[in-house]
């Protein structure tokens, strides 16, 4: 099966990105993204494109367009008409031609190749935008968006649309949605002041990467996780303080990280369990440079954990390690960043809600770490927790 929907490399993806920045991209290892992601130059002819894990549910994109998924399925969040838990990967159905995937709490995102965007799973506030609160347990199409190249999102769920401007539907209590306002929306809204995005990235914390390199953010900011040197939640976007020329964004609920330039991980927000990885577990209200890794191309942020990818393949971990999420075989927690066991040659990662982080190999299979109470391992069982990177089974 042929490795499908790769188009172009760093640059022509990002289009008005400084092209210092495209580069050192290049020169880090990166070869293309898809879906906004950046991805290692593929060795070999890989099953998969892109994936995704959320609150108790892995996510994986074949290369023939079709979605697979496992785990928690209590919302429909799998997309196979049911909602029943499964422990293996299985085919989402009703839904074809996608190019990337994102699992979103206890729903799924998928992105087609035409641009429109369709989500299963929890209809809580809207987060769906099919203009209602229902959940469902196949795909819909989401409404108020078109043209799209980037999907992400939590409880609340953003859309990067091809001329750089961003739009969001979902929970938005905290102001997340970055529309000046606090009222839940239940279709893609466009959010205000920033007109020339080139990734974003979505929680209670909500992270757009410009094409200059700035990283603005907006939401909760309790523990400082916006970056603006506050603790004062924000319902438009504002400059994060301590990163420029960013490369790749993350955010979850309560922290935020990047990528920069030249390969170097920051982070800020909450720290108690040392998920920013700077030696310390002093929660940050600016970015702050991350101990451990270098050459590093993608970061994700999850519930207390962080995960970073370098350009050779290898994946590294900090924060907390409930269930061993941070696969480096052990349950301990760690305030620096340390290499992950079980995978060396990644060429995607993302975290999840419920101590799980994802990765995809260069070989075509998924990789998971972490908990397993609903399946989300993809190993047929349950309550099998593994504190490596284990390959993920199914079609």
């Amino acid at each position: 099966m042929k490795f499908a929907g790769i188009t172009g490399g760093v640059s022509a993806f990002f289009g008005g990105i400084h092209p210092a920045l495209a580069q050192t991209w290049q020169k880090l290892g990166v070869g293309s993204v898809v879906g906004g992601r950046a991805r290692l130059p593929l060795r070999g002819t890989p099953k998969k494109l892109s994936i995704g894990v959320g609150n108790g549910h892995s996510v994986a994109l074949r290369s023939d367009g079709l979605i697979l998924s496992c785990g928690r399925n209590g919302m429909g969040q799998i997309g196979n008409n049911d909602i029943n838990s499964v422990g293996t990967l299985v085919q989402a159905i009703g839904i074809s031609g996608i190019t990337a995937v994102s699992a979103a709490g206890e729903m799924t995102i998928a992105l087609r190749s035409d641009g429109l965007v369709f989500c299963c799973g929890s209809g809580f506030s809207g987060r769906l935008g099919d203009n209602t609160t229902v959940s469902k347990r196949t795909f819909v199409q989401a409404l108020g968006i078109s043209n799209a190249t980037t999907i992400s999102g939590i409880s609340s769920c953003f859309a990067l649309r091809a001329d750089g401007l961003v739009f969001a539907t979902g929970h938005n209590s905290y102001g997340q949605l970055g529309i000046n306002s606090t009222v839940d929306q239940s279709t893609y809204t466009q959010v205000i002041g920033v007109s020339n995005a080139v990734a974003v990235s979505g929680g209670y914390i909500s992270s757009i990467l410009s094409s200059t390199g700035l990283v603005f953010t907006c939401g909760s900011n309790s523990f400082g996780q916006l970056g603006d040197n506050s603790t004062v939640s924000k319902s438009s976007f504002v400059q994060a303080v301590g990163i420029s020329e960013a490369v790749y964004i993350s955010s979850c609920l309560y922290h935020g990280a990047a990528v920069r330039a030249d390969g170097m991980v920051f982070t800020c927000g909450h720290n108690t369990y040392g998920q920013l990885g700077d030696g310390t577990t002093t929660s940050r209200s600016t970015f702050v440079q991350a101990l451990g890794v270098s050459n590093a191309v993608a970061v994700a942020a999850g519930l207390y954990h962080t995960i970073a990818l370098r350009s050779d393949g290898a994946v590294f971990s900090c924060g907390s390690n409930t269930n061993g999420v941070l696969g480096n075989n052990s349950t301990a927690n760690t305030s620096t960043f340390i290499q992950a066991l079980g995978i060396s040659n990644a060429v995607s990662v993302a975290a999840g809600l419920n101590n799980n982080s994802i990765a995809l190999g260069s070989d075509g299979f998924v990789y998971i770490s972490g908990n397993d109470d609903h399946g989300q391992l993809g190993q047929g069982t349950t309550y099998n927790h593994k504190s490596t990177f284990v390959k993920a089974i199914g079609i």
